[in-house]
């Protein structure tokens, strides 16, 4: 068990904290939140066997997509489905990293420039899969936003995942042309010249709404140098099979930025945690303040309505005819709906058989509103 918690951090400074910061409302409720996660002021449920034998009285989780602490269940049954989902066939995972320029405008427009982050990575996919020299072919693509580094900076980028292969028109199963998916150079290329297109119509269109010290010159300076500079696109060793890319993106999708294990030191003014850094892959330290450490970590709380998630190609539900189609080519079966993943199915997965104390049989959980009815 973790020796800190943030929400020992929230519980003691909350009130402090919000007084002191200003926060967006869907930031508030990640607050309020996490701070209540598994307390008596989101209620219970008891636990018995089948015979009737109570087991236990535990308290509900928020199921805040930021917490830290309650966030393992949904991350297993996101990884059962997107496995489920995925073409038994190999995959690669390719990174594209939003330039740190750009940064001050995803503070000021996170909704619409996460638009464009994904429509400008989708539109270069498919441009160079559509390409007879590459593919010429529809390939399963999934994509994950994830904005944070590993000391909770603002480090916007796409973790996206490609089927090596696709359909083609005719109902037919091609793999690439060469060795590599895509070259990585050209895309490189493409992608930054779609996702400033983007960015510049969003300007001209006056849909962007600009921090108090820049302007609109200013604005279209930075995009022009952007538009000279090599950008981060980052293509990994191919995986042979997607479930460890599936599990990797988990954490990502449905685990939220911070783990209550990197805590390790916390008092009335400030928070330490430790990171692995990217720069040096050695354990560092740092040391925040207690605003600037719930700063840092309300950046990263997912926009309300704001998908996280975005399937594309033979992954997108409005394909599922041709996915099935490339599935049965594949040689596996019909893919249907999602699947929910059961309470003593994810226990099972983390070695614990949840066993009634008494008599051993298999337990389930009772709301609280059951366990009124059960005792009336």
């Amino acid at each position: 068990m973790a020796k800190h918690s943030v929400q020992e951090i929230l519980q003691q400074h909350l009130s402090e904290i919000v007084a002191r910061q200003h926060f967006a409302p869907h930031q508030h409720r990640a607050l309020q939140q996490l701070a209540i996660c598994r307390t008596a002021k989101l209620g219970g449920h008891a636990q018995y066997c089948s015979a009737g034998h109570l087991n236990g009285i535990w308290y509900n989780s928020c199921k805040h997509r930021a917490c830290p602490q309650c966030r393992g269940f949904a991350a297993a049954e996101w990884r059962q489905n997107t496995e489920s989902l995925l073409l038994r066939c190999p995959h690669h995972h390719v990174i594209f990293t939003l330039p740190e320029e750009l940064n001050i405008l995803w503070r000021y427009n996170r909704a619409l420039m996460s638009d464009i982050l994904f429509s400008a990575v989708k539109a270069t996919l498919q441009l160079f899969a559509a390409d007879p020299r590459y593919l010429q072919a529809t390939p399963g693509i999934l994509s994950v936003l994830h904005t944070w580094g590993r000391n909770l900076i603002l480090h916007p980028r796409l973790h996206v995942l490609i089927s090596h292969g696709g359909l083609n028109s005719d109902g037919e199963w091609l793999e690439p042309q060469k060795k590599v998916l895509f070259p990585q150079k050209p895309v490189m290329m493409v992608y930054r010249g779609k996702l400033l297109a983007g960015v510049r119509k969003a300007l001209t269109e006056d849909q962007l709404k600009l921090p108090p010290s820049d302007n609109v010159s200013g604005t279209k300076s930075v995009l022009n140098q952007l538009a000279r500079k090599n950008w981060v696109v980052h293509f990994c060793p191919r995986y042979d099979h997607a479930g460890g890319v599936a599990k990797y993106l988990s954490r990502y999708v449905k685990s939220g930025p911070f783990n209550n294990g990197q805590l390790s030191h916390v008092d009335n003014h400030s928070v330490r945690f430790k990171y692995k850094s990217h720069r040096t892959q050695r354990v560092e330290v740092l040391t925040l303040s207690i605003d600037k450490f719930i700063e840092r970590l309300m950046q990263h709380v997912p926009l309300p309505g704001k998908a996280s998630v975005r399937y594309s190609g033979l992954y997108a539900s409005s394909s599922r005819v041709n996915l099935n189609r490339a599935r049965a080519l594949l040689g596996q079966p019909v893919k249907t709906g999602s699947e929910a993943l059961v309470w003593p199915a994810y226990l099972e997965q983390l070695g614990y058989a949840p066993l009634c104390e008494v008599c051993g049989l298999p337990l389930i959980a009772v709301s609280a509103e059951e366990e009124v009815a059960r005792v009336a």
